[in-house]
């Protein structure tokens, strides 16, 4: 198979966001896919935690929205034949990770597929709000991710993904997500964090 080479992904050096009108979207940050042990770790979902975990603070204090969102299986679940068994509510595995725990004004949805607009109610708390540009963070990249963020795309929000805040099995798969980002979503990259600002 022929090598292929992954076209530059643009990088934006800074965004600077309204509080009123942006969220931020925190996906899957849970013990299946973070912590050791976890049915589907994800190799650098624990690296991205700090970054996360500023997001949460900085978006807290200027007031913005934060939604969670939780990958939420029942026994027998189809997707157990696509993935190994994950993400079973009621369990540990499910649950957010105590370094990113919710606080009460955080709204938390239980998703029950890689979009967390599908079958959520995502799309009308974000209008209710008046919400035009989401902050999308969490794992895994090129799957929960890049699905929402397809999703937002789709609805016309706006979409920014900070680098350093999300996580993917593979880099390839990673570069590619952030690459479909940029190219189909109109979305914007940021290498950190860090280099978003809200005034």
């Amino acid at each position: 198979m022929a090598e292929l080479t992954v076209p530059d992904i643009p990088i934006t050096p800074r965004v600077d966001l309204e509080p009123e009108t942006t969220a931020l979207v925190v996906v899957d940050m849970q013990n299946d896919f973070v912590s050791d042990g976890g049915a589907l770790q994800v190799p650098d979902a624990q690296a991205t935690v700090p970054a996360i975990a500023d997001l949460l603070r900085r978006f807290r204090v200027a007031g913005a929205r934060v939604v969670f969102t939780q990958d939420t299986h029942r026994d027998p679940d189809p997707e157990f034949a696509i993935w190994p068994r994950h993400a079973v509510e009621g369990t540990n595995g499910h649950a957010i990770v105590d370094d990113l725990h919710p606080l009460p004004d955080d709204v938390v949805l239980q998703k029950p597929r890689y979009d967390a607009f599908y079958g959520t109610p995502l799309d009308h708390l974000l209008r209710q709000w008046g919400i035009k540009t989401l902050v999308i963070c969490g794992t895994v990249a090129n799957i929960c991710v890049h699905y929402t963020a397809a999703s937002a795309a789709l609805r016309w929000y706006d979409v920014v993904i900070p680098r350093d805040a999300v996580s993917a099995l593979d880099p390839f798969d990673l570069a590619a997500s952030l690459r479909q980002t940029t190219a189909l979503f109109n979305g914007r990259v940021t290498a950190r964090g860090a280099d978003i600002a809200l005034a």
